[in-house]
Parts: C-alpha cells; structure tokens; sequence
C-alpha cells in the first residue's frame, strides 16, 4: 500500500562523490523534468487569466453599475466588494495553475517538484523568516515613507478598507491575504521560478535574487517595490534552508499579522 505522507520524508543522501557536486545544496531540492520552459509558460497562463478576468469585468458594469465609481470598483458596495473579492480569487488561480500543473505533470506532484516537507526545522525557520521578513519590510517601508514624506500602504490593505459594502466578502478576501497569497505566491516564486534556476546549475543565492525581482513587481506597488525584494530575499533564503512549506509559512506570518492590523482597524 503506498503511503500517502512518502513525501514528508527527507532526501536520500548522496551515495557517491559525483552526486555530492551535482546535488544542489539546499534544503529539499525541486525535482522533476521541468526549468525555465515552465516560467514561460506560467507567464502566458497567468496573462490569459488576467485578459479572462477583465474580460469578465465587461458584463458586470453593465449587470451591476453600482459595483462602479468615478475611481473604478466602488468597495462601498455589495456589488463592489463582491467584484473586488472575486477577481482576487481568479488571478490568484491564473498564477497557481501551472505550477500545480507542472508538478502534477512533469514530476511526483508539486510538494516533491517544489522541495515542500513539512518538519520541525521547516516550522522552526518558518517561524523565524516570517519575522525577519515582517522587520525588513516594516524597516524599509518606514524609510520609504520618510523619504517621499507620504503614507505607504500595501494595495491588500487599500483594498480591504474600502470593503465596506458586504462584510462576508470582507472577510473572504481577508483570508485570501493570509492563506492564499502565501500559498499561490510562494510555489510560483520560491517554488517554480527559484526552483528552475537552482534546476539549471546556478546557486541557491542567485536563485534567490532572480525570484525576488518579479515576486516584487509582480505587486505592481512602485512605493513598496523596495520592502518587497528585501522580503523576496528573506523568503528565498528561508527556502533555501528550511524548504517550500518554511517559505509558506513565513509569508503567512507576514500576512496574517497585516490582516489583524487592517481587521483591527
């Protein structure tokens, strides 16, 4: 009988000299038969669900007029919150799907394609990368700020304080924020696009670095693009040595304490 949890368990070490130069060091290592042909075809995937999203935008300005202000999507509304939630929900999709297909189709599923294991040290350095990443961030942002002498706030959270028309979709699209977004854009950064750069020979630490950049502008938050690849390093690093699940784990804490501040607020 297989064992459903075969995944949890650690690498096999490598038995000759030759595996021990060839075998990328870090923590869990991407496997598979997939690399930058796949981040290719990521692009054109998510693309297409973002033409598919405003493509399904088109009919709610007319069935819900509304959901629509001067400034674009009215959160003031039911309609509006509704709208803002959903299309949340479709261009995370858009960016989880060929990653999960990738894994799916090209290797032993995504958490042995991504190095996903879940452990006490992957928990450990999770635990401690997420508030690495959180003092990093709230540094850089501070600085930020003071620089351009103006507020700077995640769009998350200028989004969700406008979402004032219904309080379930609020809610949803919190959770989305704190599980979702740790989730969908991890295995896309620190798990497809880091992984097919360690996949091609080059060093966990340039891997980090090529991840960070479109992990940052990805956001499309030119105030925040500083805070973002000082997060993306934090986060390549925690995978690098405590795997994908350490990554998720530190986004997430990241992210659900920023969706107490904005709850709380």
């Amino acid at each position: 009988m297989t064992d459903p949890f075969a995944y949890l368990a650690p690498e096999p070490e490598p038995t000759s000299a030759q595996e021990l130069v060839t075998k990328p060091r870090c923590y869990a290592p991407p496997t598979g038969r997939w690399g930058f042909g796949d981040v290719g075809w990521f692009v054109l995937v998510l693309v297409a669900s973002i033409v598919a999203t405003v493509v399904l935008i088109v009919p709610a300005v007319v069935l819900f007029p509304d959901a629509f202000n001067d400034a674009g999507v009215d959160g003031s509304t039911a309609a509006g919150s509704w709208l803002m939630t959903v299309s949340q929900v479709l261009f995370f999709a858009g960016m989880a799907a060929w990653p999960l297909i990738t894994g799916r189709w090209k290797a032993d599923g995504w958490r042995r394609a991504f190095g996903f294991q879940v452990s006490w040290r992957a928990v450990g350095i999770g635990l401690g990368g997420g508030i690495v990443t959180l003092i990093a961030m709230t540094v850089l942002t501070t600085v930020t700020a003071n620089l351009l002498n103006r507020e700077v706030d995640s769009a998350g959270a200028v989004a969700a304080d406008s979402m004032t028309g219904s309080s379930v979709a609020f809610a949803l699209f919190l959770l989305l924020i704190a599980v979702g977004a740790p989730f969908v854009e991890e295995i896309t950064f620190r798990g497809l696009v880091w992984g097919a750069a360690v996949k091609h020979g080059w060093s966990p630490w340039l891997a980090t670095v090529i991840a960070s950049v479109p992990f940052a502008l990805l956001h499309v938050e030119p105030l925040r693009v500083a805070p973002l690849v000082a997060a993306g390093l934090v986060l390549g690093t925690v995978r690098q040595f405590g795997g994908l699940g350490a990554a998720m784990l530190a986004h997430a804490v990241v992210n659900v304490i920023g969706v107490i501040s904005i709850a709380s607020s």
